[in-house]
């Protein structure tokens, strides 16, 4: 397994103070459960169910800036990071650590509205791929098992070397099928003229 990384375009990110504690929390979807990515020589979906397992495992899930783990943001284990799964999606909720001088700079730039994207490290457990009526190929991402959540300034769905490799086995299998079923072709051809001959 390779790890993978996928970064969408979020409408909104929210930030507010808590209440009881005058924290700073930012809080959006890091994914949308069906939502099709940009195509990338093929597009692909996340489907609902595919954080269940990753989520009730209990493992470490870290927040961070642009993918950079030099600048941890928070994670699940510190309950600075909280994550969720509703009808629309995986939600976070990131408690800012005010004594971190770069976690209060990212604050105020999602705030302002200069950073407005979301994006996730994962391995994937299960994917499939179809093609769809229209001539479309399409890959489905099962089950997830999440690595990191970032925030980010480039909210483009991005490829990757790992999905590209999996798009390639797809076409190879779907070039043999199309070559076992011209063959199966070839020999029914074969056997209707055998027999056509042999009438005659």
């Amino acid at each position: 397994m390779e790890k993978e990384i996928r970064n969408i375009i979020v409408n909104k990110l929210e930030t507010r103070v808590a209440t009881d504690s005058s924290e700073k929390i930012i809080s959006g979807y890091i994914n949308k459960f069906n939502a099709r990515s940009q195509y990338m020589g093929f597009y692909e979906e996340v489907a609902t169910g595919s954080f269940d397992k990753t989520l009730a495992d209990g493992h470490n899930i870290f927040a961070m800036f642009n993918h950079n783990d030099d600048k941890i943001l928070g994670s699940t284990r510190a309950n600075s990071l909280k994550l969720s799964i509703d009808e629309v999606g995986l939600a976070f909720e990131l408690r800012i650590n005010d004594k971190i001088s770069y976690a209060n700079d990212l604050y105020e730039l999602v705030q302002e509205g200069s950073i407005d994207g979301c994006s996730f490290g994962f391995y994937v457990i299960d994917d499939s791929w179809v093609t769809t009526t229209e001539g479309i190929d399409l890959r489905i991402i099962k089950e997830i098992e999440l690595i990191e959540c970032t925030l980010t300034p480039f909210p483009a769905y991005l490829d990757s070397q790992a999905s590209c490799r999996s798009f390639t086995k797809f076409e190879e299998s779907k070039t043999k099928d199309e070559e076992i079923r011209l063959l199966k072709s070839k020999q029914e051809n074969l056997k209707a003229k055998l027999l056509i001959e042999l009438e005659l």
